[in-house]
C-alpha cells in the first residue's frame, strides 16, 4: 500500500504539476498528470513474478508509481527518475519508502549505478517523448534498453494510437513495438505500448 501524508492531497499534487507545465510545457508534456486507469494499464504489462527493478521514467506526481504499489510490486524493487527536482520531492514525501533519483533519464544507467540499484526487468515512462528532440529520445530509449535484463520490457504511454518512438529509432536499436492498450476513459485518451528487442522476442518465445 502506497503512504500518503494528509498534506499532500491529490488537488494539491495536480496544481503543482499545473505549475510544471506552465512553466516547462515541453519538458512535463501534459496539462495533467496520467489518470488512475492509465496508470494501471501501465502496470498490467509487468511481469510481477519475474526477478528485478521496475525503474519509473519521470514520475510526475506519482499516479503511477502508485499504480505499481497496487500492483503488488514492492516499494523496494520500484526506482523513479525524475528530472523535476520539485516533482522528484513530492515523489519522495508521498512514497519514503521508494527509491527516487532526480536526475535525468538520458544518463539512466549512470544513475543506477550511482544508486546501486539492479537487474531491471521492466522500464515504464512517462515523459513527454513527442515533444523531445529525436537525438536525445533516441539516447533515452537506448539507455532504457541496455539497462534492461534479459526479458525485460519498455513500456511507455502516449495521447494518440500512434507509437511514440519513431520507425527510425525502432529500427537503430532493433526494437519491436506492441500496443498493448487503449484506454479512452483517461483524460485526455491514451494508449499503452510495449517495447522489446527483436533478441528478447525470440528469447521469450523460445522459453
Amino acid at each position: 500500500m502506497s503512504v500518503e501524508p494528509r498534506h499532500m492531497a491529490p488537488l494539491r499534487r495536480n496544481l503543482s504539476f499545473l505549475r510544471r507545465w506552465l512553466q516547462n510545457p515541453r519538458a512535463v508534456g501534459a496539462l495533467v498528470p496520467s489518470g488512475r486507469s492509465l496508470a494501471s494499464a501501465m502496470a498490467a504489462e509487468i511481469d510481477l513474478d519475474a526477478a528485478g527493478v521496475v525503474v519509473e521514467l519521470g514520475g510526475g506526481t506519482g499516479n503511477v508509481t502508485a499504480a505499481l504499489l497496487d500492483a503488488g510490486i514492492a516499494a523496494r524493487d520500484i526506482a523513479v527518475v525524475e528530472r523535476d527536482p520539485t516533482l522528484a520531492k513530492m515523489i519522495a514525501a508521498r512514497f519514503p519508502e521508494v527509491r527516487v533519483l532526480q536526475g535525468d533519464a538520458a544518463d539512466l544507467r549512470r544513475l543506477l549505478r550511482k544508486a546501486g540499484i539492479g537487474p531491471v526487468k521492466a522500464v515504464v515512462s512517462g515523459l513527454p517523448l513527442l515533444s523531445i528532440p529525436d537525438r536525445i529520445c533516441l539516447r533515452i530509449i537506448a539507455e532504457a534498453i541496455e539497462a534492461l535484463n534479459r526479458n525485460g520490457v519498455f513500456v511507455q504511454f502516449t495521447y494518440g494510437p500512434a507509437s511514440p518512438i519513431s520507425r527510425r529509432i525502432l529500427a537503430r536499436l532493433g526494437l519491436e513495438a506492441l500496443r498493448a492498450s487503449w484506454v479512452v476513459d483517461n483524460f485526455p485518451p491514451a494508449s499503452v505500448w510495449r517495447y522489446r528487442t527483436a533478441a528478447k522476442q525470440e528469447d521469450r518465445r523460445s522459453a
